[in-house]
């Protein structure tokens, strides 16, 4: 009984992220000139990036492509997002190029959701733990030394000391 209920329970999970994935819809005809324009925008970044984890890379690839595209659009030219690609973010996504988006779009998500008191740690744990979680989660993703590394620092629960002085490396 318990066997069967936890695998109700896994397809209830999956039915719902599949869901949620396909009733995203890209911005289409969008404008951004002004800081109002970006400012608009913000709830689509933020359902972008939750879009780029959760679905497989082959599922919809002309649609992955349009929101990798809206978001590094917008990314490019908000006031209220810096994202800085240090040599790490380079490396994690060097194998597998899809995870540096992912990085980004969730690191803004991130910013976004946390105006203020924001601390970038924080963010960078974030945007990082995701990229290992759509690694783990992502059939199509090539294998990488430096992500499986991050993978064991995780398991060690030394992942967010990792990124933490990682980051404040490449900022000094």
């Amino acid at each position: 009984m318990q066997k069967s209920l936890g695998l109700v329970l896994v397809a209830l999970l999956f039915a719902g992220l599949n869901a949620s994935a396909q009733t995203y819809d890209v911005p289409k005809n969008y404008v951004l000139k002004t800081k109002a324009d970006y400012a608009r925008y913000e709830p689509d970044v933020i359902k972008t990036a939750d879009w780029l984890q959760q679905t497989p890379w082959k599922a919809q690839s002309q649609k992955a492509e349009e929101a990798t595209q809206f978001f590094l659009k917008w990314a490019k030219g908000t006031p209220a997002v810096t994202i800085k690609l240090v040599e790490a973010v380079m490396n994690l996504s060097d194998r597998n190029p899809q995870l540096g988006f992912v990085y980004m779009a969730v690191f803004s998500k991130y910013v976004l959701q946390h105006k203020s008191g924001f601390d970038p740690n924080n963010a960078n744990i974030v945007a990082v733990r995701a990229v290992v979680d759509k690694y783990r989660a992502e059939p199509a993703h090539k294998p990488d030394e430096d992500i499986e590394h991050l993978i064991e620092l995780d398991g060690k629960g030394e992942l967010n000391d990792w990124v933490i002085s990682t980051f404040f490396m490449a900022d000094n």
